[in-house]
């Protein structure tokens, strides 16, 4: 008799994750935005030392602040941006695979969190290093891993749905502007009017559905106790006082995973106009 060749067994849902993830550290581990994003962390990292004296300690959350808002978070971007295009010319393969698009992006989208928020921790080493560590750099950093790691995805998603490399910087950076300025010049157009003025808590529901402003606005809460004063503070706002640190946590959480549904439908669409 002849023995009966053994067929081959489909891979696991875990193994296609573990080796998507694996496979985003070994192709990142040539990408010159990578790099850039560190240097560019450990630079803005510095910058609460030219404080003169000893004040360096109390001002760090405030470098760092400023640093994440207008550097860190655009880096994040084009970085998620970059980790959607390195495979555009191998989609078709990848794709083709029988466990589908799921797994596979789960691990890439893992491995992409991983290492932007893991490098984007290394905010604080300069200031620990000089033995400024205080709670406000604490949530600061922690913050600060968080915006990272939703404009990671936020790059990646929008990498899935702009295919052209030009046409998605400047995609990246238009969301960059309307997170960074658009939302905060939209609130400020509409804070005088009458309805606004007697519904405060629909107006502070925008502000914190925007990860940049509650990063801003929980670094205000929690290093100097800073308060709105244009709005009667409603109910909504005296509960995002007390609990910001944690508003922010289950915001990135979201907008995270909003980023990883938006690039699963984007990669759909890929594959189906390829």
């Amino acid at each position: 008799m002849h023995a009966v060749s053994e067929i081959p067994s489909l891979p696991s849902v875990r193994g296609v994750v573990g080796a998507a993830l694996r496979r985003e550290w070994l192709s990142h581990r040539l990408n010159r935005f990578l790099y850039s994003h560190v240097a560019l962390v450990l630079v803005v990292g510095a910058l609460p030392l030219l404080t003169p004296g000893d004040g360096f300690s109390r001002g760090a959350a405030w470098w760092l602040l400023h640093g994440v808002l207008y550097a860190v978070s655009l880096s994040s971007l084009l970085l998620g941006l970059s980790s959607a295009h390195a495979e555009a010319e191998e989609y078709v393969w990848i794709m083709g695979q029988p466990a589908g698009i799921g797994p596979w992006l789960t691990g890439k989208a893992a491995g992409l969190v991983l290492l932007t928020g893991g490098s984007t921790a290394l905010i604080c080493a300069p200031v620990m290093a000089m033995g400024g560590g205080t709670r406000a750099l604490a949530v600061v950093t922690v913050g600060a891993v968080g915006i990272s790691a939703v404009c990671a995805l936020v790059g990646f998603a929008l990498g899935f749905w702009v295919r052209d490399g030009v046409r998605g910087l400047i995609a990246v950076v238009a969301g960059w502007f309307v997170m960074l300025f658009g939302v905060d010049l939209l609130l400020l157009a509409l804070a005088g009017a009458p309805w606004v003025q007697a519904n405060p808590d629909v107006w502070i529901a925008l502000l914190m559905a925007n990860p940049l402003d509650a990063f801003r606005i929980t670094v205000l809460f929690s290093v100097e106790r800073a308060a709105f004063s244009g709005l009667g503070a409603g109910a909504l706002t005296n509960w995002w006082s007390a609990n910001a640190v944690m508003w922010l946590g289950v915001l990135c959480l979201v907008w995270v995973m909003l980023g990883g549904l938006l690039a699963w439908l984007g990669l759909r669409r890929r594959t189906d106009d390829v």
